[in-house]
């Protein structure tokens, strides 16, 4: 009887390190996978500028930014991160060389206003895909009476390019200014 319960015990501890060990396996080559990533951040860094999208922008788009914010303040600003431009705007990160943008982090407020670099040549997907993150926009606040200023105001959201800057601007709820004069000198500075 002492050696069936003895047995039990090594069987159960056994089954326990496998099922540690296949849990601790992963977290163990975190640090390497990590390591191996900032070895090789300098090399694609180098061979493709489009890397600057998990900073939120260059020192170039903020003077962009900042006068467009002038003309349509956002309320309660959430910075727009690499994760953001990917899965939210659905941009892919090989068309984007920099971004700048923040959006209105209130309930029912849809104010946006973003600064695309997209890579050579491709400014053109860049505007398709924000045009469909505008349309995903519209049929959400559709969902929501209390929404409808919201709606509005994607509805009516800018989305305009020169060269390979793409500008979106949706105006805040507190927004009363014509944006699109501020849209055109963003895209002239």
């Amino acid at each position: 009887m002492i050696n069936r319960t003895k047995l039990s015990v090594i069987a159960v501890s056994a089954v326990l390190a496998v099922a540690l060990t296949g849990c601790g396996g992963s977290a163990s080559s975190a640090p390497s996978s990590v390591s191996s990533a900032a070895t090789s951040a300098p090399a694609s860094s180098t061979a493709a500028p489009a890397a600057d999208t998990a900073e939120n922008g260059t020192a170039a788009l903020d003077s962009v930014v900042e006068s467009l914010l002038a003309a349509d303040p956002i309320s309660n600003q959430f910075e727009i991160a690499a994760m953001n431009i990917e899965y939210d705007f659905g941009l892919k990160a090989e068309d984007v060389a920099a971004y700048k943008g923040v959006k209105s982090n209130d309930n029912g407020d849809a104010g946006l206003v973003l600064v695309v670099e997209a890579a050579s040549g491709k400014a053109q997907d860049v505007v398709t895909a924000l045009e469909s993150y505008k349309q995903d926009q519209v049929a959400f606040y559709g969902n929501y009476a209390e929404f409808a200023q919201a709606q509005s105001n994607v509805e009516n959201a800018i989305i305009s390019s020169k060269g390979d800057r793409v500008v979106m601007v949706i105006a805040s709820n507190a927004c009363t200014a014509d944006l699109n004069s501020a849209v055109d000198s963003a895209l002239n500075s």
